[in-house]
C-alpha cells in the first residue's frame, strides 16, 4: 500500500469505514491529518470571524497599525486587508478537506510570507514571531505531503 493510501473504502462513509481507515493508517498519516485539519480550521476561522464580526471594522483597525511605516502605500494595505479574509476562508476550507491540498499549502505559505513582510515593515517583531509558527506548520505539511491520506485528493485519485 502506498504511503498516502489508507485501506480501501467502499462508497459508504459511515462510522465503521472511518474507524477502519483510522486503524489502517500509519501514525505519520494520523499525525499529518491532525495537523492539516487543525491548521485548516484555524485559517478558516481567521477569515470567517473577520467576515462575521465586520470586515470594515477589522480592516480599519489593522490599517491604523500601518500609518507610521514608510514603505507600503496605504491603498495597498487596505486592499490586502479587505481581500485577506476571503483568501483565509478559501484556503482554510481546502486545507481542512484536503482538496488541492498541495496548492492550498503553497498558497497558504505565500499568504504567510506576505503577512510576515507586512509585519516586518511595521517592525512588529512579536507578531512576526507568531507568524513564523505558521511558516513551520506549512513547511512541515509540504515536506511530509506523502502522508496526506485523509483527504479528498487521495479519494479523488483512487476513483479517477
Amino acid at each position: 500500500m502506498a504511503q498516502t493510501e489508507v485501506a480501501p473504502a467502499g462508497r459508504a462513509f459511515g462510522v465503521s469505514s472511518v474507524l477502519g481507515a483510522i486503524q489502517s493508517a500509519s501514525n505519520m498519516q494520523l499525525g499529518y491529518a491532525a495537523l492539516r485539519f487543525t491548521l485548516g480550521m484555524n485559517i478558516f476561522f481567521h477569515g470567517a470571524m473577520r467576515l462575521i464580526t465586520g470586515l470594515d471594522a477589522w480592516a480599519v483597525k489593522e490599517e491604523a497599525l500601518f500609518t507610521t511605516q514608510p514603505i507600503l502605500p496605504m491603498w495597498s494595505v487596505s486592499a490586502f486587508l479587505h481581500v485577506l479574509p476571503f483568501v483565509e476562508v478559501a484556503l482554510g476550507i481546502l486545507t481542512f478537506i484536503g482538496l488541492y491540498t498541495r496548492w492550498a499549502l503553497i498558497a497558504g505559505s505565500v499568504m504567510i510570507l506576505l503577512l510576515v513582510f507586512g509585519n516586518d515593515v511595521r517592525q512588529d517583531w512579536n507578531t512576526v514571531g507568531n507568524n513564523m509558527h505558521y511558516v513551520v506548520y506549512y513547511a512541515v505539511l509540504l515536506a511530509a505531503f506523502q502522508y496526506n491520506a485523509f483527504a479528498l485528493d487521495t479519494r479523488k485519485s483512487k476513483h479517477s
